[in-house]
């Protein structure tokens, strides 16, 4: 797997090829062993995609231990991930346009939501369970939650073609392409282009291209010994540091420093 991210215990990697048209990216998170650290929290950015994970802990045989398949829902506003000492989750990180034909549900469904798979997708849930009980490492329940999520993807139909290829275009151009222009570039009314897009997101592709692009500016803020918030803005896409500082704000409740700062703190707390 290729390497995309790392904060703490968190770890993203780049989907494969077979999963590229539905998956965001895979990830995995495991908070150390031992007592908890006073403060240690994980906060997680906005997110519009939806997250098929297996949460478990394991035992000294490394089997696992009060855990199942979840899914993790979209989020507008950032959140914060307590760390329970020995957790660990792997997951396929969904396209939120794929979400329902993946899961049979809508993401809004499930927004700020943390569910059983087995509330939204019996059959799947016991899929994943029967393989995921024998894993033994958190790197062996990655692949399987890839493997059997493929499987699945493969007798499902597409979502729209039209919503795919707008969001697509969003997330390549990192939420900085506009709406209009990407309305225009699929040969589309921006109307007719919202309605695609809200009824498989349940939201604008406004919204939508600002969480990217709010996203992916932190991450590259998380890139920079020193970051020059100016120089962020400018090349996430923003038209000036004043209006990067107020969607942070708006976003997670921090300004760009307090969250840089609380998200190289999680480094120490998790070493």
């Amino acid at each position: 797997m290729e390497p995309r991210h790392r904060v703490g215990g968190y770890q993203e990697f780049a989907p494969p090829p077979e999963l590229a048209d539905f998956c965001e990216a895979l990830w995995i998170h495991r908070t150390p062993d031992g007592p908890a650290v006073p403060g240690a929290a994980h906060r997680v950015l906005p997110d519009l995609a939806v997250s098929i994970a297996f949460q478990t802990f394991r035992d000294s045989h490394g089997l696992p231990v009060n855990g199942g398949p979840i899914v993790a829902g979209p989020k507008l506003q950032s959140h914060v991930f307590n760390l329970v000492p020995g957790r660990e989750l792997a997951a396929v990180r969904i396209k939120p346009e794929w979400v329902a034909p993946i899961l049979g549900i809508h993401p809004l469904d499930v927004e700020n939501a943390v569910i059983d798979l087995t509330a939204a997708c019996p059959l799947l849930a016991e899929r994943l369970q029967d393989q995921l009980c024998t894993t033994r490492s958190l790197r062996e329940a990655l692949a399987v939650v890839t493997r059997v999520i493929v499987q699945s993807r493969a007798s499902r139909m597409a979502p729209s073609v039209t919503a795919t290829t707008a969001l697509d275009l969003v997330r390549r151009s990192r939420g900085r392409l506009r709406c209009d222009r990407v309305a225009d570039m699929i040969g589309m009314s921006l109307r007719h282009l919202r309605r695609h897009v809200h009824d498989c997101t349940g939201v604008s592709p406004k919204a939508y291209a600002r969480v990217v692009r709010f996203v992916s500016s932190m991450l590259m803020a998380d890139t920079a010994p020193a970051p020059v918030w100016a120089d962020i803005a400018l090349r996430g896409g923003y038209a000036d540091q004043s209006h990067f500082i107020r969607d942070t704000i708006a976003l997670t409740g921090l300004t760009p420093t307090e969250l840089l700062h609380e998200r190289r703190r999680q480094i120490l707390l998790t070493a």
